[in-house]
């Protein structure tokens, strides 16, 4: 019995030697005082390569001009001339309002110019005359043949009618205007289209009350579609008024459209550091439709490029990356570079590197700042 219980202490004891045996070994083996890790690393550098840039980008459709027509008198609906869907020409007449009210307003306007123009005509022969007396008199004061009081009675009566006949004359000229207003509004109520194109929305009913405040009509002309597109202001060098892109359609995946460059926006927008640009496409045959989605590629001109391989760039924040480049004293440090893209399995770098670093491309997923590392193979 004493055995026994001898025997398992001996055995526990055993155990525990080999836990912490087991334990130490494991443990990485300390370092003297001033000795170093080094970490193998797999190095090369970046390199200039020359190719055109291509990037995709998704959007859709709009018309080439669209326009909204809004009644600018109040009437009642009498005709509609057009539906929606329509084909329309520049001019064409799409709606008639009643015209009853503004044909009576003409007929008052006009009789009104011709009351003004007799007007006219009765203060022209009265300072017809009142001016030929007004000269006599002149003469006859020169003379000393009439008094001081005759002269300035005839003189008043001289600058009255000269008065009279300005203010007939505006009277004239208000009457005008007036019936020209008329005109206008007669011929506002015949809605017309702005330019060819479709109905694309017609609004209201024969009998309700048109309204300068509620739109009629719709008209767009999308013979020719435009397309909006985003580009980073990194890439906004290569895009000129010769740029084109490749327009496919997601409902009609068969077809493709080439685009071209329209306008450059003047300004980057600071929320998405991108350029808006204008692409259009000719649509003479109307098979597409504004408000499709499309997608664009956008090829740039061939140049040169600083590259690095893909996977030498360890973080990565959008167009934001972090790479490691090694020292002459084998200590790798990192640093922040601008991306502009990819192309066969190198990443494009905008700023950040000077060209002639020596980049971790292997090895160095786990560096640290200032570490010391043993190349054990450099890349060209």
């Amino acid at each position: 019995m004493k055995l026994n219980f001898r025997f398992a202490i001996i055995m526990s004891v055993i155990v525990a030697l080999t836990l912490v045996c087991s334990v130490s070994c494991k443990r990485k083996p300390k370092l003297d005082k001033g000795e170093e890790l080094s970490q193998a690393v797999i190095i090369t550098k970046p390199q200039i390569k020359k190719f055109s840039e291509t990037f995709d980008s998704s959007s859709t459709t709009k018309a080439f001009k669209t326009a909204t027509i809004t009644p600018k008198v109040s009437a009642n609906i009498v005709k509609f001339l057009v539906k929606e869907g329509d084909k329309v020409k520049e001019g064409q007449a799409l709606a008639q309002l009643d015209k009853t009210d503004y044909m009576v307003g003409k007929k008052v306007a006009e009789a009104q110019v011709q009351a003004a123009e007799a007007g006219v005509m009765q203060a022209e022969a009265a300072f017809e005359k009142m001016s030929s007396d007004y000269e006599r008199y002149q003469k006859l004061k020169k003379q000393g043949s009439i008094s001081e009081s005759d002269y300035e009675s005839i003189e008043s009566g001289y600058k009255q009618t000269e008065a009279g006949l300005a203010a007939a004359k505006a009277q004239v000229e208000m009457a005008k205007s007036s019936l020209a207003n008329y005109n206008n509004q007669l011929a506002y109520t015949t809605i017309k289209a702005p330019f060819d194109g479709y109905i694309s929305m017609k609004n209201g009913e024969i009998g309700e009350m048109a309204s300068p405040a509620v739109p009629m009509f719709e008209v767009v002309q999308s013979d020719k579609l435009k397309v909006d597109l985003y580009i980073s202001e990194l890439e906004i060098y290569g895009i000129t008024k010769d740029s084109t892109a490749e327009i496919t359609f997601d409902a009609y995946p068969d077809k493709t459209e080439t685009a071209k460059v329209n306008y450059v926006n003047s300004k980057v927008d600071s929320a998405t550091s991108s350029v808006k640009v204008e692409f259009i496409f000719d649509n003479k045959q109307n098979i597409y439709k504004p408000g499709m989605t499309v997608r664009a590629k956008i090829t740039l001109p061939e140049r040169e490029h600083l590259v690095v391989p893909r996977n030498s760039i360890f973080t990565r924040d959008n167009e934001v990356g972090t790479v490691y480049y090694k020292t002459a004293d084998n200590k790798v440090f990192s640093k922040n570079i601008t991306m502009g893209g990819s192309v066969e399995g190198y990443s494009i770098i905008r700023n950040g590197l000077e060209g002639d670093e020596e980049i971790v491309v292997g090895g160095g997923r786990q560096l640290e700042e200032g570490q010391s590392v043993t190349v054990i193979e450099a890349r060209n």
